[in-house]
């Protein structure tokens, strides 16, 4: 559905919109989601293991084409994180490490594309680094419902960003005065916002606000744990060949163990 751009802004998280139809935000946020759908679905093709016996030269054909979109995806939804779920620095900080994450990975797994191992590894962590956002949504759904009943969280929220979200204007000076004092600048002026469901637009976009930097991080330790996990437990099986070029095992092998002196 993002694909539509006549559509995102309904779609985005409400008041997501009032940073991100900005030139800078807007080509970003535009090239992370093209980009990244893209590089997402090609992605696929390179764990399939037909492809990657047979076809070498495709595999690593499409190897590239993953990372020549999938990096300018990081990095635009980096600068779009910017103001993502209202800029707090607990989301911004989780975009940030986790793009460092994925750019780092990509660049050992470049490094290492001769060390068929070692390149694994890191194209798993790279690919399973940029798949977490998808996880953090998945804790979001859980964590909001519990914000609600807990009942005791806020957001803050810029006056102007606020009026873009809450159009009337009635019930902002009865709610949030500040926002509608004579000669106030909407800019510098901030309230907190109560995180409820019974908040509307405004009160559904606080509970995501205040909640998804959290929802980052456990997401990332979870796609951590599991991919170094998954790493470990398979990689025994690549000490052999299966009709494609494949390092024996070694010092390269996390598995392996120092051979007796006498071994020969």
């Amino acid at each position: 559905m993002m694909l539509d751009p006549a559509k995102v802004p309904t779609l985005l998280v409400p008041g997501e919109w009032f940073w991100l139809r900005r030139r800078l935000y807007n080509i970003c946020i535009f090239m992370h989601i093209y980009l990244g759908i893209i590089s997402g679905i090609f992605a696929v093709f390179q764990f399939i293991p037909a492809i990657r016996r047979r076809s070498v030269i495709l595999h690593r054909i499409n190897g590239y084409l993953v990372l020549v979109l999938l990096i300018p995806s990081t990095i635009s939804g980096a600068i779009a994180g910017r103001r993502a779920f209202g800029g707090d620095l607990n989301v911004q900080t989780s975009i940030y490490v986790v793009t460092l994450l994925i750019i780092f990975c990509a660049g050992m797994g470049i490094f290492n594309v001769r060390r068929t191992r070692k390149h694994r590894r890191w194209m798993l962590r790279m690919v399973v680094l940029d798949a977490m956002p998808i996880t953090a949504h998945l804790i979001a759904l859980a964590v909001r419902k519990i914000a609600i009943d807990l009942g005791n969280y806020y957001a803050v929220w810029r006056c102007d960003q606020l009026l873009f979200v809450m159009t009337n204007v009635t019930a902002v000076e009865q709610l949030y005065p500040q926002c509608t004092q004579a000669g106030v600048d909407l800019a510098e002026v901030f309230v907190a916002v109560h995180a409820t469901a019974k908040g509307g637009r405004l009160g559904s976009a606080s509970i995501t606000r205040a909640t998804f930097g959290m929802c980052m991080w456990l997401a990332l330790v979870i796609h951590i744990i599991g991919v170094e996990t998954y790493i470990r437990k398979t990689e025994s099986s690549n000490r052999h060949r299966h009709e494609f070029a494949l390092e024996r095992g070694g010092d390269d092998d996390i598995t392996s163990k120092p051979k007796p002196a006498n071994d020969r």
